[in-house]
């Protein structure tokens, strides 16, 4: 199946409807004016890198597994991203990819050579990938923007504002979903493997921890 052919009309309204509403969000954070283009542009580059690739990811690891896996918005979260970034800051919960297990035959499960053990650890293997998946495109993303800064490629104008503000999104993202708490896929790892949790998620959020303490 391809790529445009795993994402459903209703996904793809929702995937839409939550980009313009978290950049829309983060263009008026900060601005005491309406924002130009300029800063719009940045906010799109910005959470198109951070969100849709995260969930992107979760929803193909997902579908490569074989479950049903499909991105809904969350509304009301949407709603409340875009009124708190008028009064200065931001908690976005846009949505999340619905992952389930599609139901099979009878046959299957009496044919099935893996007894219940095995396919439990299966299952816990297939969660921490699908898990993993987000918070490390985002940690991939965050290499890439540090190498595309670093190298000097985008100067200092438009496109290095866009990187720094990408670079921004996509380390925060990334340390806040490995928390191991509530439904974050830091809590799924953690459950899963504690010692991935600890090498992957430790250092993120040790990296990121300035960045949410206002020291850069």
């Amino acid at each position: 199946m391809s790529i445009a052919g795993s994402i459903s009309s209703v996904e793809l309204r929702d995937l839409a409807l939550s980009l313009v509403a978290l950049v829309i969000a983060f263009s008026v954070l900060g601005e005491s004016r309406i924002p130009g283009l300029e800063t719009i542009l940045i906010a799109t580059v910005g959470v198109g890198t951070g969100f849709l690739l995260h969930e992107m990811s979760h929803k193909f690891v997902a579908l490569h597994y074989g479950y049903i896996a499909e991105y809904r918005a969350n509304m009301m979260g949407l709603v409340l991203a875009v009124v708190m970034s008028f009064a200065g800051f931001i908690f976005a919960a846009p949505g999340a990819v619905m992952i389930t297990k599609p139901s099979a035959p009878v046959e299957f499960y009496m044919q099935d050579s893996f007894g219940q053990e095995e396919l439990n650890a299966r299952a816990k293997r297939e969660m921490l990938r699908i898990s993993l998946a987000g918070p490390m495109t985002n940690i991939a993303l965050v290499i890439a923007f540090v190498l595309l800064l670093v190298s000097d490629i985008a100067g200092r104008g438009l496109l290095s504002q866009a990187f720094n503000f990408a670079l921004f999104i996509n380390l925060t993202l990334a340390a806040f979903n490995m928390l191991p708490f509530g439904p974050l896929d830091g809590k799924k790892i953690f459950d899963c493997n504690r010692a991935v949790w600890a090498l992957v998620g430790v250092p993120t959020i040790l990296a990121a921890l300035p960045v949410y303490l206002g020291m850069i």
